[in-house]
């Protein structure tokens, strides 16, 4: 392995940095001292701020100083103020198998928050210190937790029975979940990641566009379908989506290389439309679209979106079997165009 320690990690909406004394208070308020946070836990809930400073001290801050030490306070970019914590504990350095953990204020809770974390922690786990393997558990009474690693991409390895003893619940039957490197770089999926869009991929960008329209078209019925066009939207990504409060994401391979994009078009403060989603041809059924949708699936569930609406040709094939797998339904059927959404709530 390649030992890096805890370094500042930072997702759309998150700083991942390390612990200091003067997060005491709100590590305590915001869940430390939360019965509902600790239910399922192998701590108890802190009674008095005290025991906060002294868990903060000695678990995170003075371990910061060892390289093979990963524990990250989850903070809000929007105030630095800590809502969690998350990071995995060298369990075998032999083997190169390392073991996950997790915490979030209650508040935050279903908000895509936690996978959002833990998918960034992951990638630093394989990308940069090259672990191995990574395993979790979670108690089988908290199945959100097990939806949070499956997220983060870890597979259900099997159950474990009375795994761990909790002081107010007894012992805990536990489901176990891992994800090896080589799932992580995929032997059978696309080596992808997910980036908002930056000017640099441009050029490229629409060269992915141009030849994912023309595959498209070959089984269109209308003959212009097979003569792709840009529109005004991706000529100026600024304009159209970005500078109009909107996210406009790139799927990119190991090559650096665009493969894949999707955008949203906000119309109500809990309503958005996908917009242009496209994956380059040769790689259709590799997980890019998923992970695509997924990523904007955890935007709006931050914004406090509840209904995320798309809208295809009624003959786009691809498309009619994508979407309802992903949880959408149709809604006011048409003999052209087929309107689908998905409700997170």
């Amino acid at each position: 392995m390649n030992h890096k320690g805890t370094v500042t990690l930072e997702t759309e909406r998150l700083i991942l940095r390390r612990f200091t004394m003067d997060d005491v208070t709100d590590a305590y308020n915001n869940w430390l001292s939360d019965p509902d946070v600790a239910m399922y836990m192998q701590w108890d809930a802190h009674t008095d701020v005290n025991q906060t400073q002294e868990w903060v001290s000695r678990y995170y801050v003075e371990n910061y100083e060892k390289n093979n030490f990963y524990r990250w306070a989850i903070a809000l970019k929007k105030d630095n103020k800590v809502i969690g914590s998350v990071g995995f504990n060298i369990e075998r350095e032999y083997d190169s198998v390392a073991d996950v953990s997790y915490a979030l204020c209650k508040r935050f809770w279903n908000k895509g928050i936690m996978s959002e974390a833990l998918i960034a922690v992951v990638a630093y786990a394989f990308n940069e210190v090259k672990i191995n393997r990574l395993e979790a558990f979670h108690a089988v009474a908290n199945p959100s937790s097990g939806k949070v690693l499956q997220k983060s991409g870890m597979k259900y390895e099997g159950h474990a029975r009375q795994k761990y003893r909790n002081r107010l619940r007894g012992f805990e039957d536990c489901d176990l979940y891992s994800i090896l490197a080589d799932d992580y770089f995929g032997k059978n999926k696309a080596e992808i990641s997910i980036v908002p869009y930056e000017r640099k991929y441009h050029d490229d960008m629409l060269f992915c566009f141009l030849a994912t329209k023309d595959a498209i078209g070959k089984y269109a019925p209308d003959p212009q379908w097979s003569k792709p066009t840009l529109k005004d939207d991706l000529i100026d990504i600024e304009k159209y989506y970005i500078g109009q409060g909107d996210v406009f994401y790139l799927a990119i391979d190991k090559r650096d290389r665009v493969v894949g994009m999707i955008g949203t078009q906000t119309t109500s403060p809990m309503e958005l439309w996908l917009k242009r989603l496209f994956i380059k041809p040769d790689l259709k059924g590799k997980g890019i679209g998923s992970k695509l949708l997924s990523a904007i699936v955890d935007y709006a569930a931050g914004k406090g979106v509840t209904e995320i609406h798309t809208r295809f040709a009624s003959w786009y094939r691809e498309a009619a079997v994508f979407y309802p797998a992903k949880g959408f339904v149709e809604i006011e059927p048409d003999d052209y165009l087929r309107h689908m959404v998905k409700r997170l709530r």
